[in-house]
């Protein structure tokens, strides 16, 4: 299992290539999907053996091949962290569907643009949450049978989104923007009960820590706007996998 793991690991570090294409391009409302990689400090074209997932960066130590500036620390960090994530998910999925294991990278890969997206450019892309929302409930309705079983991931859809849009409205359109809300629509229709309710619970208590952290270290204010979709996106990778176990542990230690 464990050159699998580092099998998965490095296709996931190509992946996270990818996907820092995506992040960055649509930022830039260019075109993801042609167009040659380039050096974002000089424009120049970039050689192949220059995009090579992780190993360019070390090869290169850090700076563009052509114009010496330092290459966006981003770039490895999105790719290290999808190949994490696809090897976490073929570790906790061994044994399981192929369909379902297909269907978390996929998603899980929806979920990094989104996280990232969000952390660095304040950006929730609605070009991102709504196919992951198609490719959810596809799975759902075709491969796990829908019928009565989409009655809770649709019902927790429904009430994660409206619970984000009335803060959306509460707060002026301050406290959170409406990409949290098309967030909150996805993560309900991912995790379902009681997973989602885990989720959200996590999502505002790192948030708060992490808000008080950069407080307390004179990096925010008390009314500093912080991207919440990374906390987001965070709590539903924790909860997919372990809400059940999590929302268990809470109603015995807090509630009985």
């Amino acid at each position: 299992m464990g050159v699998n793991l580092i099998i998965v690991f490095v296709i996931g570090l190509f992946i996270g290539s990818f996907l820092n294409v995506v992040i960055d391009r649509i930022a830039r409302d260019e075109k993801f999907f042609s167009g040659r990689s380039y050096c974002e400090s000089c424009q120049h074209p970039l050689f192949w053996l220059d995009l090579v997932p992780l190993f360019s960066f070390i090869l290169l130590a850090g700076r563009c091949r052509y114009c010496k500036s330092r290459i966006p620390f981003w770039l490895p960090l999105v790719e290290v962290i999808t190949g994490l994530v696809f090897a976490l998910i073929i570790f906790f999925s061994w044994g399981l569907s192929w369909w379902l294991v297909i269907f978390r990278l996929v998603i899980a890969s929806f979920l990094v643009v989104i996280f990232f997206a969000d952390l660095k450019y304040r950006l929730v892309y609605g070009i991102v949450v709504y196919p992951a929302l198609i490719v959810t409930l596809a799975y759902q309705t075709f491969l796990l049978g829908g019928g009565q079983g989409l009655i809770n991931p649709l019902l927790s859809s429904v009430f994660t989104g409206l619970f984000f849009y009335g803060l959306y409205l509460l707060t002026k359109k301050k406290g959170l923007g409406f990409g949290d809300v098309q967030i909150g629509f996805l993560l309900g229709l991912l995790l379902g009960y009681p997973a989602t309710v885990v989720s959200l619970y996590l999502s505002f208590l790192t948030g708060a820590l992490v808000g008080i952290i950069l407080m307390v270290a004179g990096r925010a204010k008390l009314k500093t706007p912080v991207a919440f979709g990374p906390f987001l996106v965070f709590s539903a990778f924790a909860a997919w996998f372990f809400g059940q176990e999590m929302f268990n542990f809470v109603k015995e230690w807090l509630f009985f």
